[in-house]
């Protein structure tokens, strides 16, 4: 038998029984960074090179929403809860210390503010939209959490809205909730 393939083997039955690990807060302010700086190449490359116009900004990595998220999921939700991947099930499980759990899907945007909405994220307990707005663009800059309870209550098939029309469809309720944070520093805090 070829060690190689039994070490890989066992690579992948560890990082199974492990799971999804989120960002640390530290390297959440790391990809923050990171996001800002490809977004700003970009921009210089657009400038530079008429061509370049059509290279399409990076889509903001799953982790990266996901991990902010669950670091500042008592300034979300409150200080009883916590926040971890949520496995198939959900994109974040959030629990309180009483065994009471909510599944959380997340969504991120920037600039453009479309997002797709899926049945399953329709389907969870808390849709969680976090808005960058033109922080990648500009290099730094408010983020907006918008927290809808129930979104299957608001919006009842799948489909693709940006912020205004999500805002219209869900109306004035206290199931939104939008909550700013002049930085993402601020947020993680």
């Amino acid at each position: 038998m070829d060690s190689r393939a039994g070490m890989a083997s066992d690579r992948r039955k560890r990082t199974m029984v492990k799971g999804r690990v989120p960002l640390s807060r530290d390297e959440i302010v790391q990809l923050d960074a990171a996001l800002i700086r490809a977004f700003r190449t970009i921009a210089e490359l657009r400038e530079q090179v008429p061509a370049a116009r059509h290279i399409k900004s990076p889509p903001l990595p799953p982790i990266f929403s996901e991990s902010i998220v669950i670091a500042a999921a008592t300034r979300l939700f409150g200080s009883e809860w916590t926040g971890k991947y949520g496995g198939t099930e959900c994109d974040v499980l959030i629990e309180n210390g009483r065994g009471e759990s909510k599944r959380v899907e997340v969504k991120a945007t920037g600039q453009h503010a479309f997002q797709e909405l899926k049945a399953k994220d329709l389907r969870a307990d808390h849709l969680v939209w976090v808005r960058f707005g033109r922080r990648f663009n500009l290099g730094q800059g408010p983020v907006e959490i918008a927290i809808l309870t129930d979104p299957f209550r608001f919006i009842r098939n799948p489909c693709r809205l940006d912020t205004a029309r999500f805002e219209k469809r869900v109306g004035s309720t206290d199931s939104l909730r939008i909550l700013d944070f002049d930085s993402l520093e601020a947020l993680l805090q």
